[in-house]
């Protein structure tokens, strides 16, 4: 005989007893009784208890199970998720609110708002791809002479795909074995999906939890959108440089290869549009290459540019420059391990005295690196956090991670090497974009 072990919540020790033997019968034992406290996503549930018990594999039970690491197709527990996509496409997709400039689009029956998108009885493993294929918008469209009727119906089912999307990669991850059993079936997937991004597994589980409602939303909400109101209550954004000061002084600090310099000529490049003046300094002299490398960004964006050597040269630079409406101040990259050259770091940053300093992390860079940095580098007084080199990975959870951990907001995002245009400013909508779908390169600003 087998055991699974199984975990039941109820509002009081009596409820969860009581809900396990309603839903596994009497031949349970339990193993552990203990209160949870609530979600900090949904401080409204009040404390909980968590029954956990170890159930006969052979007991009758009324929770549909998916086995783990089932390859064979499963007839009922696939129409069930089907059912479930239909249910989101429907209500949380296609009652949304249009748009004033999509009005015209409302004469166009999308293909994707009847419940017959998705097919309705299993496909076999080598049908699935082309089963859940999208079709094609109708000729008669495309073939409108009317182009602001086109350019609207377009994005209008771009957003329907996007959506969908989401839906089908949820389906997908919902068809594997959940890590946390007790979590309703609607959420595996996305769980699954914020474990894969390296989220900390205490905030997926969380996460999941509380996006339960996007699947009974009656205002036809859609999960990204579901999931940007909940990254609002755990994190910060910090919107552009704020122009307290004459000058704002700006300081960029990290680690070794996050990418300051090329970020400060981005910074440069997008304020210089602002008809701002702007001063650039850099204190390192370390990495071979560095002055040169900034002295042809300043070149090219005909700044002038300063070096310090020594603390005493860059306050005395920024008295210089007093009149300017920004100084930007490139830091030299250090290992967040090399605890002398950190303090010499701070030790420039003292006699600076910035108005906002900005922290560099690598997105590239595993979580436990991630934190060893935001620890070592936080001796040096950071305001802000800068994520680096998103085009490059394809986990995003340190973001959400780090930000939470130290209540920093976040102020910008940088996606290549473009100067002009691979920066961006930092937003939950964009965030929950690179959880849910990864790096997807933004549409330029018309």
């Amino acid at each position: 005989m087998s055991v699974r072990i199984q975990k039941v919540y109820g509002k009081t020790p009596k409820d969860a007893r009581q809900k396990a033997q309603k839903e596994f019968g009497d031949k349970i034992s339990i193993i552990k009784m203990r209160p949870v406290a609530a979600n900090k996503l949904q401080p409204d549930r009040g404390t909980t208890y968590e029954l956990t018990i170890a159930v006969d594999n052979e007991a009758p039970t009324t929770r549909p199970l998916i086995e783990p690491n089932q390859r064979e197709s499963n007839a009922s527990a696939l129409q069930q998720a089907i059912a479930r996509v239909n249910t989101v496409l429907t209500a949380g997709t296609y009652n949304r609110h249009m748009q004033p400039q999509q009005q015209r689009a409302q004469d166009y029956e999308s293909p994707y708002s009847k419940a017959s998108a998705l097919p309705s009885t299993p496909a076999v493993e080598g049908e699935r791809e082309s089963a859940i294929t999208p079709p094609e918008p109708p000729d008669s469209i495309s073939a409108r002479p009317d182009t602001t009727d086109n350019r609207h119906m377009m994005s209008y089912i771009g957003g329907e795909l996007s959506e969908i999307r989401d839906v089908l990669h949820i389906l997908m991850n919902s068809a594997k074995m959940s890590d946390a059993a007790d979590l309703p079936d609607e959420v595996v997937g996305l769980h699954r999906k914020f474990l894969k991004n390296d989220i900390d597994p205490n905030l997926a589980y969380d996460l999941a939890e509380a996006m339960q409602e996007c699947f009974s939303d009656e205002r036809g909400r859609s999960i990204h959108e579901h999931l940007t109101l909940l990254l609002k209550k755990i994190i910060k954004t910090s919107g552009e440089i704020q122009f307290t000061a004459k000058p704002t002084v700006v300081a960029l600090v990290g680690p070794t290869g996050v990418g300051k310099t090329t970020t400060l000529a981005k910074l440069a490049a997008q304020h210089q549009f602002q008809k701002k003046e702007i001063v650039l300094i850099t204190t390192d002299d370390y990495r071979i290459g560095a002055i040169e490398q900034l002295e042809t960004y300043a070149g090219i964006l005909s700044l002038p540019i300063e070096v310090a050597h020594e603390p005493e040269e860059l306050e005395a630079q920024i008295a210089k420059h007093a009149s300017a409406d920004l100084i930007l101040i490139d830091t030299p990259g250090r290992s967040q391990l090399d605890v002398p050259r950190i303090r010499l770091i701070e030790s420039f940053l003292n006699a600076a005295r910035p108005t906002e300093t900005h922290l560099l992390l690598n997105m590239t860079t595993r979580n436990e690196d991630i934190n060893s940095v935001v620890d070592r580098f936080g001796t040096v007084g950071v305001d802000q956090l800068m994520f680096t080199k998103l085009d490059e990975s394809t986990c995003y959870g340190s973001i959400l991670n780090v930000s939470a951990r130290t209540k920093k907001p976040i102020s910008y995002l940088t996606t290549g090497q473009d100067v002009a245009e691979d920066i961006e400013l930092a937003t939950h909508r964009r965030i929950a974009t690179f959880l849910l779908r990864g790096f997807q390169r933004q549409k330029p600003k018309s």
